[in-house]
């Protein structure tokens, strides 16, 4: 783990007289508390090291971090929701938590996973020290940062955001479910999501392209031809 130029990393950060506050959580505490004190050494940040276990939420609560650093590898993810509760969770604790994905594993139903659930970005943890702390700042001064290891999974994921109808793939699919008369737990039982992430798609589905019935959506989805 290289270390970094604490002065050119500071003028990374907005210059605000605030040091701007971060948790960093980790399964591997010796990596998340080294994490911790070598970004505090930059100066304009006040990173706090919480051990993997505890109530990340309830730390977010009570600290209202600028940013957090986490590893979504470590909820030992099996279905989407989790990390989409997660995403909840944080934006009811702070709104304005902004989350930096920081994991070795990078694979497609991760990315689609912190992406639905509002991260801000992800870098990997083979990066440098440096790297992560230019992701950081990226996502503290508003952007959005997701270093190459994650870019190949990531660019196909926002192609199919772009459609006409501004639908996600797996949108689409919940909503075909229910044009077949499915009910949400069997989607979800197809899908491999919860019912309440079904119950999500659909309503996100809904609200981008004006459906409020089920007549409506049966209608939109046979327009489109996607029971053909």
């Amino acid at each position: 783990m290289n270390k970094f130029d604490n002065h050119n990393v500071s003028m990374l950060v907005s210059d605000e007289k605030a040091k701007r506050r971060v948790l960093i959580t980790d399964r591997n505490p010796v990596l998340a508390e080294v994490l911790a004190n070598e970004l505090n050494l930059t100066g304009v940040l006040e990173c706090t090291f919480v051990p993997h276990g505890v109530q990340i939420i309830d730390e977010i609560t009570a600290r209202r971090p600028d940013a957090l650093i986490f590893d979504p590898a470590d909820m030992e993810l099996s279905k989407q929701s989790d990390i989409l509760e997660l995403g909840r969770n944080i934006r009811r604790a702070n709104p304005t938590t902004r989350v930096l994905g920081y994991s070795f594993k990078t694979t497609n139903s991760m990315v689609r996973g912190m992406l639905d659930a509002g991260f801000c970005g992800c870098i990997s943890k083979n990066a440098n020290l440096r790297q992560l702390a230019i992701a950081l700042a990226v996502i503290l001064d508003g952007g959005i940062y997701f270093d190459d290891a994650f870019g190949a999974h990531l660019r196909p994921m926002l192609a199919e955001t772009a459609d006409d109808d501004g639908l996600s793939e797996r949108e689409k699919e919940v909503l075909v479910g229910f044009a077949r008369g499915l009910s949400a737990k069997q989607i979800a039982h197809d899908l491999k999501i919860s019912n309440k992430t079904v119950d999500t798609y659909k309503a996100r589905a809904s609200q981008k392209v004006g459906l409020s019935d089920r007549a409506q959506l049966v209608g939109y989805v046979l327009e489109q031809g996607w029971m053909s």
